[in-house]
């Protein structure tokens, strides 16, 4: 975990959009309030106020920033598309741990993002490229994989989550589940790779179907 950056004692960081950005950031975007910009940059609430447009919009703001950050994982040479797939889905589940907030403007980008969507259609282009792809096939299968990586990352393979198979195991009332579940816990990063593995077979599988371009 980071050491917090605060500014020393005496000494105000000047508001501009960057400074701004680079304090949101630092918080994380669901503890992006104007109070505490103004108390990670040791200025005035009203001088917040003076340089922003709304919350909305600082948020706004440091998504783009840390998308523009993001390295956007395109398949490597000589890569399969299940591996490059693979990939793609556990980058993204740690960009999702690593930025709390960041999941909502994922599955929101659109035609004003423009750093981020340039990434990504630079990245859908490489995958019809690579793999012999139609677009319509290439931007299918990375928005699947990568929406589904998503809403794993943020809902259910989350650093918080409970583990009970061996509270599972012990059910003595139930017929099935206690036989179908692992004694032992497994790893979070184990669950979300099988989870996302299943997903990535699946949308193969889909975008080769002789179907495809009649869904």
């Amino acid at each position: 975990m980071q050491a917090e950056i605060r500014p020393a004692a005496g000494r105000r960081r000047r508001v501009t959009p960057e400074t701004i950005t680079a304090a949101g950031i630092e918080l994380t975007l669901p503890k992006v309030t104007v109070k505490t910009l103004a108390e990670k940059l040791g200025v005035s609430i009203v001088a917040i106020y003076n340089n922003i447009d709304g919350i909305d919009a600082v948020k706004d703001l440091v998504a783009e920033e840390i998308l523009r950050r993001w390295d956007f994982p395109a398949p490597a040479d000589g890569e399969s598309l299940r591996d490059a797939l693979m990939r793609l889905a556990i980058d993204l589940r740690r960009l999702v741990h690593g930025h709390p907030g960041i999941a909502h403007y994922l599955v929101n980008i659109g035609a004003g993002s423009h750093h981020a969507l340039a990434k990504i259609d630079a990245v859908q282009q490489r995958y019809a490229t690579q793999y012999d792809l139609s677009p319509t096939q290439a931007v299918w299968a990375v928005a699947t994989v990568a929406e589904h990586a998503i809403a794993l990352a943020e809902l259910v393979h989350t650093p918080d989550r409970r583990q009970n198979q061996p509270a599972m195991v012990a059910r003595d009332d139930l017929s099935v589940i206690p036989l179908g579940v692992d004694a032992e816990s497994r790893s979070l990063d184990s669950d979300f790779e099988w989870s996302m593995r299943a997903a990535v077979v699946g949308t193969v599988a889909v975008i080769g179907d002789p179907r495809f371009d009649e869904r």
